[in-house]
């Protein structure tokens, strides 16, 4: 015995369903499951039949083609596709609260698609369908949006609004955030730093941090040798309202570094900033803290970085290339802007 997941679209009338009920069980097809949804062109039903080894794909597409079904398809089904339909959509919601940078892969479940993945934030959408019935974008209410594929299944209308609901409930949910306890990094030296969160607190630390930087360090972080920030600047800064700020605690309890990961006016885009008081250049730390940056990005579902950068400042762009942040790299304006793409922390897979 095989499982299959059968669609057909017909027409709204009496006697519809008993037709194709008909072809099934001529067929010694058992039907397990079965829901009507809606779509432009009219209702589709969807089945899921237990049916006989001898019986192939074409066999049930042919019958209820005949039986006045059009758009048919048949295609293998696995047993865990039979969990009613609500069921499976509390749980994955559940799952969003938890794991809000999950949504592709709950979009995929919810939907049994081949792919699911965070498109960037260049991409213009015009709705909810494309040109193409087996992709569906579905925005998310923070100007982003995953694209769902599924080839030689269209997605229909029903699907489009359990995609938009599922979609909704990350953005109820806290994004989630750096270890409050922070990360211990082992310098070459033996030297240990602790990475951990910005907070108001730090004021007067990072203030104490600008101080001894040199006036050229400033200068290529700010774009001018400003001798320091303004106080409001700085707690901005370290508890930014969209994204997140982290420094390096050095083994005195001074600040030897700062690093922000802030998100941008476009859907999907995070802007890197990074400041090493000079002592502390050359060792690893600013190599570190970018990282833990980019693994926050994945987090947070963006879809791509970007810094901008002095033409002067090879120092920073090698601590990019270091931390594996390489990307598209462009000279605008006089300043270089480094784009690099962010690689989702859960890879689309295929679901049976």
């Amino acid at each position: 015995m095989a499982l299959w997941r059968v669609r057909a679209q017909v027409d709204d009338d009496p006697g519809r369903l008993a037709r194709l009920a008909s072809v099934l069980a001529a067929r010694d097809a058992n039907v397990l499951g079965l829901n009507v949804q809606a779509c432009e062109r009219g209702p589709v039903d969807e089945f899921f039949v237990h049916a006989p080894a001898g019986v192939a794909a074409a066999d049930l597409e042919d019958g209820l083609t005949a039986a006045g079904g059009r758009g048919v398809v048949a295609v293998p089904a696995d047993a865990h596709e039979l969990v009613d339909g609500p069921t499976k959509a509390l749980v994955l919601a559940a799952h969003l609260l938890a794991h809000p940078d999950a949504l592709p892969q709950a979009l995929a479940e919810l939907l049994g698609a081949h792919e699911a993945g965070w498109i960037g934030a260049e991409t213009s959408l015009t709705g909810v369908y494309t040109g193409d019935p087996d992709v569906l974008f579905v925005p998310v209410p923070d100007g982003r949006a995953v694209r769902v594929a599924r080839p030689g299944m269209p997605f229909t209308m029903t699907e489009a609004a359990r995609a938009a609901a599922l979609a909704r409930i990350p953005s109820e949910a806290p994004l989630p955030p750096p270890a409050s306890t922070g990360t211990w990094l082992l310098l070459a030296d033996g030297t240990e730093v602790l990475v951990r969160p910005g907070r108001a607190d730090d004021v007067e630390g990072v203030q104490r941090m600008h101080d001894r930087c040199s006036a050229e360090s400033r200068r290529l972080r700010y774009f001018t040798a400003i001798p320091r920030l303004p106080r409001a600047a700085l707690e901005r800064l370290l508890v930014p309202r969209a994204g997140v700020t982290l420094v390096a605690v050095r083994p005195d309890g001074g600040i030897g570094a700062v690093g922000s990961l802030l998100h941008t006016t476009e859907p999907g885009s995070g802007e890197l900033a990074l400041l090493v008081e000079d002592a502390w250049q050359g060792r690893g730390v600013g190599t570190a803290m970018l990282r833990r940056l980019g693994s926050l990005a994945q987090a947070r579902g963006l879809a791509e970085l970007r810094a901008h950068v002095l033409p002067g400042n090879r120092r920073m762009l090698g601590v990019f290339d270091r931390a594996g942040l390489t990307g598209r790299r462009t000279f605008e304006d006089g300043v270089v802007r480094v784009s690099v793409p962010v690689v989702p922390s859960g890879a689309p897979r295929r679901c049976a």
